[in-house]
């Protein structure tokens, strides 16, 4: 179990660094034609996108539990219920990138929905997230020790990330309505007050995708 996590994780963390320098070099590493332009933004911009946050915080924690699984000194309890929760957060917003884009975006884009799966997309929006979904639930049982109440940790990044992306909307608005360059998701529409509505949806989603994982590492690991 812990070799394999290791193993897994470190090929997170080598993908997310490698993949993210690439992104924010503006280097695309696939062929496509003219007419198919890949779903991305190149620099610091991509920063914007909860896809790049969340993959990058799940290379993150990856490397942590990679330092603490191959190190001979036990953490105390709580800096490791801690690290697992952070695992349960970041494996969480990872695959709430991926089935939103499966379940939100592909519709959206019609015949090009390949565009969400070139260059860094295919890696974030899939390659990553499978890779962390797996790891968290086959090959992480220490995990287990997060009760359910604690669970609510893994939606803070969501919470976080949905509260910068309204604020920075509010602060942008055009003639009291939401701009698309701004509301680069569409999650708010036209209206400012869908704030209302797809926050408190989105951290819903995200609580059930927390405690689907959070329950299939428990019932592997019993």
């Amino acid at each position: 179990m812990k070799k394999a996590s290791v193993i897994i994780n470190s090929v997170i963390f080598a993908l997310v660094l490698i993949v993210t320098t690439f992104m924010i070099s503006g280097v695309n590493f696939m062929s496509r034609s003219d007419e198919v332009r890949a779903f991305t933004a190149a620099n610091l911009g991509a920063l914007k996108y909860f896809t790049t946050d969340s993959n990058i915080l799940a290379g993150i924690v990856a490397l942590i539990y990679v330092i603490v699984e191959t190190r001979k000194k036990e953490l105390s309890q709580r800096a490791s219920l801690f690290i697992h929760c952070l695992k349960l957060a970041a494996t969480s917003g990872v695959t709430l990138t991926m089935l939103v884009t499966i379940f939100f975006l592909i519709p959206q884009f019609g015949d090009d929905w390949l565009v969400l799966f070139i260059d860094n997309n295919l890696f974030f929006h899939l390659i990553v997230p499978i890779l962390s979904i797996v790891a968290y639930i086959f090959f992480e049982p220490e995990a287990k020790v997060i009760t359910f109440a604690q669970s609510l940790f893994g939606i803070i990044p969501m919470l976080v990330y949905a509260v910068f992306y309204t604020i920075n909307i509010i602060v942008h608005l055009g003639n009291g309505m939401p701009l698309k360059e701004y509301d680069w998701y569409g999650f708010l529409g036209d209206k400012i007050t869908n704030a209302f509505i797809a926050i408190p949806l989105m951290l819903i989603i995200t609580w059930a995708i927390v405690l689907a994982l959070w329950w299939a590492n428990r019932k592997k690991s019993a």
